[in-house]
């Protein structure tokens, strides 16, 4: 039996072990520093890490490294800031046996060392809040985390105040909106959220319209999608309950265009193209951050067309076995959502292209978003991440101004949201959230999945260990 010296001997080792640790000072030596400061790689760089900051920069044959440190060695790579997620999804059965391997882990092994939870999923959401807690003490890996609570989802409410007030005493970061609130609940939620200074984020209510959501005041704009509502003339002061409201927006959509010839943009620019100047406008003036979340439309068009292509993608052996038994057998959300009017599905992806390009041009805030991590819409944690960027690729965006979408701009959100945006970029004082990759990002930004390591908050994990955390074990 243990006697009382010996457990404090114990004690003060474990205690010296972990100082140490905390003190420890990693340096990334001879990298191709993407400081994403501006467009531009820095050659020949050092970066020192101690605990989850970094410490100091500079060049490699001049910056000096302390004794002791841990040393990687970065040569012929490129260091860039990690990537956030900022639209996605946790679910409280992320880290049981429901999926193959935990989100967490697969946000990691794709380079994204931030999310931001758009709604928790389960019995309570506060468990998104104990999940960072663990993250931040270094007892569970994953990334830092960001996250609304219970969301204001449809109207009536008995009492809006109070559903915002406790979300924002619980400790969450934002207070998430959704499409069927009424404008009284709205104003009244919104009003809430304004005393307390509290984020607010969400869909554009169907009663409430763009206009309304603007000159309320709300933060952000939960999606590109939501714009495309605006296209749509339909009466705003129907009073339906949440699961007819949908339909009958989508029976408006119907009646006003013959999704049947497809979407020619020569066609709609000519018809409709004030309306989206019109919105372009309102949204750019407002100086809201819109979502991108385009990877939703991605993936809906491969399950719906090409039902082998979306079957063969290896990351589908990371959804939950349950979502891939639903597609197979033609039941799962889309696969129902748009049973017989399929084409309407390629009509509103052409159009958040248009918005995109649009939205883009006009310099409003985007920010890189994918919708993850419900596991019922076939979109994987972290490797969703990659079909996002190249997206924005495909449709304008330089490289730099792809991967500023999840670094810079996020960061800018996240500083209005939590008043710590302390990331995005590899400057002195911030967040080590790292990412080395073996190609230059600003060519091409799918070299960011050839991945040596990533560094979330200040731990360094090593491609090798990367891989051995997503490892299929069953």
């Amino acid at each position: 039996m243990m006697n009382f010296k010996s457990f404090w001997i114990i004690l003060l080792l474990f205690l010296l072990l972990v100082s140490c640790s905390k003190n420890e000072i990693i340096a990334f030596q001879n990298i191709n520093l993407v400081p994403m400061t501006e467009d531009k790689i820095v050659k020949g760089q050092t970066v020192l890490i101690k605990g989850r900051k970094i410490i100091k920069i500079g060049s490699s044959d001049k910056i000096e490294v302390p004794k002791k440190s841990k040393i990687i060695d970065g040569k012929g790579a490129f260091l860039m800031p990690g990537l956030a997620d900022m639209h996605m999804h946790t679910r409280d059965n992320w880290l049981n046996k429901d999926w193959p391997v935990s989100p967490l882990s697969l946000f990691l092994a794709n380079g994204v060392t931030t999310i931001r939870d758009f709604g928790p999923i389960g019995k309570s959401q506060t468990y998104a809040l104990r999940w960072r807690e663990e993250i931040s003490k270094g007892n569970l890996d994953g990334p830092t985390i960001y996250a609304s609570g219970k969301i204001l989802y449809e109207s009536p409410v008995n009492d809006p105040s109070s559903l915002v007030q406790w979300n924002h005493s619980q400790g969450f970061d934002f207070q998430k909106i959704y499409s069927y609130v009424s404008k009284e609940d709205f104003h009244k939620a919104m009003t809430k959220a304004k005393e307390l200074k509290f984020y607010t984020a969400g869909h554009i209510p169907y009663p409430v319209g763009l206009d309304g959501v603007l000159s309320e005041g709300m933060d952000e704009i939960a999606h590109i999608e939501e714009l495309g509502f605006e296209f749509v003339d339909f009466d705003r002061n129907m009073t339906l309950p949440a699961k007819k409201w949908l339909p009958f927006v989508i029976g408006n959509v119907l009646e006003q265009y013959d999704i049947s010839k497809g979407f020619e943009e020569k066609d709609f620019q000519l018809n409709y193209g004030k309306t989206l100047s019109d919105i372009i406008r309102k949204v750019k003036s407002a100086k809201i951050p819109i979502c991108t979340t385009l990877s939703v439309g991605y993936v809906i068009i491969q399950k719906l067309f090409d039902h082998e292509l979306f079957k063969s993608r290896s990351e589908n052996c990371y959804l939950p076995k349950q979502y891939m038994d639903a597609f197979l057998e033609g039941r799962e959300k889309h696969q129902r959502q748009f049973k017989g009017i399929e084409d309407l599905a390629t009509f509103k992806y052409e159009l958040e292209k248009i918005m995109l390009k649009e939205l883009h041009r006009a310099g409003v805030i985007l920010l890189l978003a994918t919708d993850c991590g419900s596991g019922a819409m076939g979109i994987v944690p972290g490797f969703s991440i990659h079909d996002e960027l190249r997206i924005l690729i495909e449709n304008g965006f330089t490289p730099y101004e792809a991967i500023a979408t999840g670094t810079i701009n996020a960061a800018m959100v996240i500083e209005k949201m939590a008043g710590e945006g302390n990331f995005g970029t590899i400057e002195v004082g911030k967040r080590a959230d790292l990412i080395l990759v073996n190609g230059n990002p600003l060519e091409d930004v799918g070299k960011i999945r050839d991945l040596r390591g990533v560094m979330a908050a200040g731990k360094w994990f090593e491609r090798t260990e990367l891989e051995e955390m997503i490892a299929l074990t069953r």
